[in-house]
């Protein structure tokens, strides 16, 4: 739990160090490789608070491990507001629970910053499919054999779609791939039937007519795809499942630090050029308070850990 954390976050006092914040470069780890949506938001991220800071603020992509790499080099690095980084969340919700050990304490040793976005899911098939809704989806897994693509054993996706197919009653084989190229592929060549996918995967093969949106997971209908209906509105009232990607720093990072990081981004991420530019990347813009990112690992962690053990899932 965060909760010591936060509440030393709460009584302490902002100091005179905080004025001089930053007066060197700012290092931002990342689990994702380069040119990915998360590194490309990242990046645009970075640039602006440079020039509000007037330092480099550098970013350095650590991948592989499903995260391990980037989050232990963190959680690993000096308390002191110059070393950051920006964590997906299946690296502190879905990995801890599907390996044997970790090499560090993802509630004990890493600081909340802020919830930077939001990442809804799609579900889209060919657009000669006979599924023309989500309705459609539903009612045809439980006549026949269905078969659903989409990424590698104990992602974020395989999560959302083992949750979504328990309260949807949906049956369908999960077919996992190391590529959402390979998946498209496939779903197109008609080797799958439905794929789970990312907006900015599938957003030019939706708009060219290669394929056909079922739903997306997020609350309200997604900017960049305004004819897509969510989940609730196809019947699943309450339920948008929605992965995040949040800024953290190591534990111990001072509080005054963390706030003053906090409110540079939650700026950043209002003004209209970065949401435009998030959009494209197939995220929403969210900025919260290191609480909040706190109590949603929480959460997170409260409902990934039963599923994760009831499917065995084990990452090698």
């Amino acid at each position: 739990m965060f909760k010591q954390t936060m509440l030393a976050l709460a009584l302490a006092l902002p100091v005179a160090a905080s004025a001089a914040y930053p007066d060197k470069p700012v290092k931002i780890f990342v689990s994702n490789p380069p040119g990915g949506p998360v590194d490309v938001m990242l990046r645009v991220l970075a640039g602006k608070l440079g020039a509000a800071w007037g330092q480099p603020v550098v970013v350095e992509n650590r991948p592989g491990a499903s995260g391990i790499i980037s989050t232990n080099a963190l959680a690993k690095s000096a308390p002191d507001g110059y070393t950051l980084g920006m964590v997906v969340a299946s690296s502190v919700t879905i990995v801890p629970f599907a390996v044997d050990s970790l090499p560090f304490d993802p509630q004990k040793d890493l600081q909340p910053i802020s919830l930077v976005a939001r990442t809804p899911f799609i579900f889209v098939v060919p657009t000669d499919s006979p599924l023309k809704t989500w309705e459609d989806f539903v009612r045809a897994s439980k006549a026949r054999s269905l078969s659903l693509g989409s990424s590698s054993i104990g992602t974020a996706f395989h999560l959302v779609w083992e949750q979504t197919a328990r309260r949807a009653g949906i049956k369908a084989l999960y077919v996992p791939s190391s590529s959402f190229g390979k998946t498209q592929n496939d779903l197109i060549g008609g080797q799958l039937d439905v794929a789970l996918d990312a907006p900015s995967s599938a957003k030019g093969l939706i708009d060219g007519g290669r394929l056909r949106a079922l739903a997306i997971t997020s609350p309200q209908r997604f900017a960049g795809l305004p004819g897509t209906p969510t989940l609730e509105e196809s019947g699943m009232k309450g339920y948008a499942p929605q992965p995040w990607i949040g800024l953290m720093a190591p534990a111990g990072t001072p509080a005054d630090r963390v706030a003053l990081i906090q409110r540079a981004v939650s700026g950043v991420l209002q003004e209209p050029e970065m949401k435009a530019q998030m959009e494209t990347l197939g995220m929403i813009p969210i900025g919260s308070t290191p609480q909040a990112l706190a109590a949603t690992i929480d959460s997170d962690r409260a409902e990934m850990e039963p599923l994760i053990k009831e499917l065995g899932i084990k990452l090698q």
